[in-house]
């Protein structure tokens, strides 16, 4: 295909909220809002009589019609209905059934009791998603669309969603992991120009990153949706991602924010009203479950917001309030738990929180500050050493606008073009089952050793094969400069510091002392390379190191002065 085929778009097909994203007329993504102005939309259906609800249109339905609304399903495709749990399929809506062995709904539908699988709710959602992206482009045709999945999706949800989007009309160009997604969005998967890498968090905006750290750094995205949590590590060299670890917790999400301002709510309605909500009243904790949610997307956006519910139990209107504050402390399990997954992650990964350049936040959730505040106190601040927390475009708006833009990548290449062969070629599988984009990386760093440290040159986790360059300034009068090359130990040093007690009032508790951890790369003493230079310009220049690695334990060195025609040449 091309991009004169018409416009491409991309989706995230969420469990809790979808979106769509499509490229402007400023070549940035966009997300589309629908006819009512949304951009969120949630992933909802709802009949009643002969009328269809879809997205946010059918939420109101959870209060007045519950059993004929269906929600919750995309985590559901592609699976057998054996291998649902019980939570799975206990919810305030329509129940899941077994429909010949997967899974579905019994609703009614113009009166008559109607059967649909998740295959068939999935078709309806996503033909929905795909008018509203017409009538948004106004004509254009859609010549294709990139969805994103969970990294966790399975082979079988893959092709099920695959499947679902193209009977709905979709011309699926690719589907993706919501991590690779989130980084497309930013540009950190794209050249900022020729032979250029991204030299900003966002691509274009912000401060740029530290000279060190734009070649190579490591990098986590937390993406808190709707339903769960996912953090994924990723070492970047030179513009080249590596997964290191991957961890998906279903415990912690927004419905966990929301059931706790729910609980908030309740008890502030029970102080007012004198009047307890009984368990069994499902209206009434319906609708203060659907005002709470729109309250904490208030809050996103301001220091404050209000929950009115009319109406809400034996005919008792209620209307409270909460601050940020307040909401962040009600929310501050929720947050500890996502940071402790974070931590559980860095550890299967090898690293440690200061080993970490820069944290990506995606997901509905992430768009409250708490969180970015939680994760900044466990990574540190950037201002002084810590890593960067990117979140300059709204998290819940990263994922689909990341689609966006690789499905332009994909319309941006030459028909018949080895990058066009090679990009349809990619099954739609889990990345990690792919061979195509795996890759074997460099185990430990390699760099030069000084008398007092340990300069990386290639870090770990940098992918095969790999061409480093580098130049080095003579001192004056040197006539050779000697180099010692030797592979790299990460550590990380602790330093203890002591509260300082005389700051401390009388009846002030003493202070614990602090931990802060720094990370180092100390040389491994296997002393793999040592030679020496001559300059003949006697300082007057420069000395160009190149190392060249094509597979393990295959290290070509390449030494000599700037604009001499001889130099060192080592094959170890």
């Amino acid at each position: 295909m091309t991009e004169a085929a018409g416009a491409v778009i991309g989706i995230n097909f969420g469990h809790s909220y979808s979106s769509i994203a499509c490229i402007n007329q400023h070549g940035r993504a966009d997300v589309i809002a629908n006819e009512d102005g949304e951009r969120q939309l949630a992933t909802r259906i709802a009949f009643n009589g002969d009328q269809v609800y879809l997205a946010n249109q059918a939420t109101p339905q959870l209060v007045r019609n519950a059993p004929n609304v269906i929600d919750n399903f995309v985590n559901l495709l592609g699976r057998p209905f054996s291998s649902l749990s019980e939570s799975e399929k206990k919810r305030a809506s329509a129940a899941v059934i077994d429909v010949n062995g997967a899974p579905g709904f019994s609703v009614e539908i113009d009166g008559k009791q109607t059967t649909l699988s998740v295959h068939d709710v999935a078709v309806r959602f996503l033909r929905s998603l795909f008018l509203t992206a017409k009538d948004f482009l106004s004509g254009v045709p859609i010549a294709g669309a990139v969805l994103s999945v969970p990294q966790w999706f399975p082979e079988a949800q893959i092709a099920a969603l695959k499947k679902a989007a193209e009977e709905a009309g979709l011309i699926v160009l690719q589907v993706i992991p919501a991590s690779a997604a989130a980084l497309a969005a930013y540009g950190l998967t794209a050249p900022a120009g020729p032979g250029q890498l991204p030299a900003h968090p966002d691509g274009v905006e912000s401060a740029p990153y530290p000279i060190a750290k734009s070649l190579d750094r490591n990098v986590v995205v937390v993406d808190m949706g709707g339903s769960s949590t996912d953090v994924t590590v990723l070492s970047a060299r030179a513009g080249l991602y590596t997964s290191l670890a991957y961890l998906h917790d279903s415990s912690v999400g927004g419905t966990t924010l929301d059931s706790a301002l729910v609980a908030f709510f309740a008890k502030e309605f029970t102080k007012k009203t004198k009047l307890t909500i009984a368990e069994s009243d499902k209206r009434a904790w319906a609708k203060l479950r659907n005002e709470a949610e729109f309250t904490k997307r208030a809050l996103s956006a301001s220091n404050s917001a209000t929950c009115s519910v009319e109406s809400l139990a034996e005919g008792m209107d209620f209307t409270g309030s909460v601050n940020r504050m307040r909401f962040d402390m009600l929310a501050g399990a929720a947050y500890a738990k996502v940071v402790a997954d974070v931590e559980k992650a860095l550890g299967e990964a090898g690293l440690e929180a200061c080993q970490v350049d820069e944290v990506v936040l995606a997901g509905g959730s992430a768009r409250l500050s708490g969180l970015a505040d939680r994760l900044a106190g466990l990574f540190g601040d950037a201002e002084e050493g810590g890593a960067n927390i990117t979140d300059s475009i709204d998290a819940d708006q990263v994922i689909a606008r990341g689609c966006a833009v690789q499905a332009q990548v994909i319309a941006a290449a030459p028909e018949g073009s080895k990058e066009s062969a090679y990009i349809h070629a990619v099954p739609a599988a889990p990345v990690a089952s792919v061979s195509e984009l795996k890759v074997e990386t460099i185990s430990a760093p390699i760099g030069l050793v000084l008398p007092d440290k340990f300069i990386t040159l290639i870090p770990a986790f940098t992918p095969y094969p790999v061409r480093r360059s580098f130049r080095f300034p003579v001192s004056a009068g040197a006539e050779s400069v000697a180099f010692t090359l030797d592979e790299g130990i990460d550590s990380i040093n602790v330093e203890t510091i002591q509260p300082d007690e005389e700051d401390l009032e009388d009846d002030e508790e003493p202070m614990e002392p602090e931990q802060v951890k720094t990370a180092v790369t100390k040389p491994s003493g296997k002393n793999i390379a040592l030679f020496a230079v001559k300059t003949p310009g006697k300082g007057k220049n420069k000395v160009e190191l190149e190392l060249t690695m094509t597979a393990p334990g295959k290290l070509t060195v390449e030494a000599k002065e700037v604009g001499a025609g001889e130099g060192v040449k080592l094959v170890l």
